[in-house]
C-alpha cells in the first residue's frame, strides 16, 4: 500500500489530510517540521512526501533539498499558501515533483498524489530493472559519443547515470553537438525494449499542427504525447515553442509525468532566455530537472 509522509506544523492540517487521503487507499505518517520529517524519511519507507513550505526550524524548501540529496528519486509535493507562484517555481527548481497552492480542492490534491505515486512506481520499476531491458548497453555510450577527451568521458558517465531516471532531461549545446544521439541513448538505456520514441522538431512544426499534436484539443495532450506513452517524447529546439504553447505544455507534463519520459534539446542558453522573460519560467524548471551539456566536437 503506497505511503505518504505529511509534513506540516499544524496538527489540524494533519487531521484534515488524513481524513481525505486514507480513504483513497494510501497510508499516512506525520511530522511537524522539516528536521523531524528528514529523520522519519530516513528511518522508514515512503513513496511520497507532502510538505508545507512555511515551517520552522527547517522550511519546506530546505527539506526538499536535503531529501533530494539523500535520495535523488524522492517524490516531493510542496504545499504553499502564497498567492503568487514564486515559491512554487522555487520548489520546482530544486526538484519538487509538483506543488499545491492552499487552499486546494480535495480532487486536485488526490489527483496530484496519484500522479506522484504513479511516477514513483515507474521510477522504482526502472531502477529495479537496472536499465532499458535490452536497448543501449553501457559500452554503447562510449562507442556512439564521438571523442576521447575528459569532457566526453564525463558526458558518457553522466548519461549512463541518468538513463533510468523518469525526470525530464534538458540537453543543451551547440548545433551539431549530438543532441539526437544523446536522446536516443537515454531512451534505449532507460525504457523497456521496444518502447516508442517520438521525435518532434519544434522549429519545423508550428502553429495549429504543433498545438494539436503536442497539446491536444483540450490541452491534456495531443497525438504525439499519446504515441509516446510508455516511452520517450523528444522535443528538439524547445525554445521555438510559442508562449501560448509553453504555458499549456506545463499542464500536459503534469498529467503525463508517469506515462512519458520527456527529453528536450536546445542550442541556446535557455536559462538566460527564461530570466529575460523569453521562456516560461515554470516550464523551464520542469524540463531542466536534469541538465546535460553537450561539448562541441572541437573539445572532444
Amino acid at each position: 500500500m503506497p505511503s505518504i509522509l505529511i509534513v506540516d506544523d499544524l496538527i489540524s492540517i494533519h487531521e484534515m489530510l488524513e481524513a481525505v487521503i486514507q480513504p483513497t487507499g494510501y497510508t499516512t505518517a506525520f511530522a511537524t517540521d522539516g528536521e523531524k520529517a528528514l529523520i522519519r524519511y530516513k528511518a522508514g519507507s515512503f513513496d511520497l512526501v507532502l510538505a508545507d513550505i512555511d515551517m520552522k526550524p527547517m522550511d519546506g524548501i530546505t527539506l526538499l533539498k536535503q531529501l533530494k540529496q539523500y535520495n535523488p528519486s524522492a517524490v516531493v509535493v510542496i504545499m504553499t499558501a502564497y498567492a503568487s507562484t514564486e515559491s512554487a517555481i522555487q520548489a520546482l527548481k530544486y526538484g519538487a515533483f509538483d506543488y499545491l497552492q492552499k487552499p486546494f480542492r480535495v480532487d486536485e490534491l488526490i489527483k496530484t498524489l496519484k500522479r506522484g505515486i504513479e511516477f514513483k512506481m515507474v521510477v522504482s520499476e526502472r531502477e529495479s530493472l537496472g536499465g532499458g531491458g535490452g536497448g543501449a548497453k553501457p559500452g554503447d555510450f562510449d562507442a556512439r559519443l564521438i571523442g576521447t577527451s575528459t569532457k566526453i568521458k564525463r558526458l558518457s558517465t553522466q548519461l549512463k547515470k541518468l538513463a533510468t531516471a523518469q525526470n525530464p532531461v534538458l540537453i543543451s549545446g551547440e548545433l551539431g553537438a549530438g543532441h539526437e544521439i544523446a536522446a536516443e541513448l537515454l531512451h534505449l538505456a532507460g525504457t523497456p525494449a521496444g518502447s516508442p520514441i517520438v521525435n518532434i522538431d519544434c522549429q519545423l512544426h508550428t502553429g495549429d499542427v504543433l498545438h494539436e499534436g503536442l497539446l491536444g484539443a483540450d490541452g491534456s495532450g495531443g497525438k504525439w504525447v499519446l504515441q509516446a506513452k510508455g516511452g520517450t517524447l523528444v522535443l528538439q529546439h524547445i525554445q521555438c515553442l510559442d508562449k501560448a504553447a509553453q504555458g499549456k505544455l506545463v499542464s500536459v507534463l503534469r498529467g503525463h509525468a508517469a506515462n512519458v519520459r520527456l527529453i528536450c534539446s536546445t542550442e541556446v542558453d535557455l536559462e538566460k532566455l527564461t530570466e529575460e522573460g523569453g521562456f516560461n519560467e515554470e516550464l523551464f524548471y520542469r524540463i531542466a530537472a536534469l541538465p546535460v551539456n553537450m561539448p562541441p566536437l572541437r573539445d572532444r
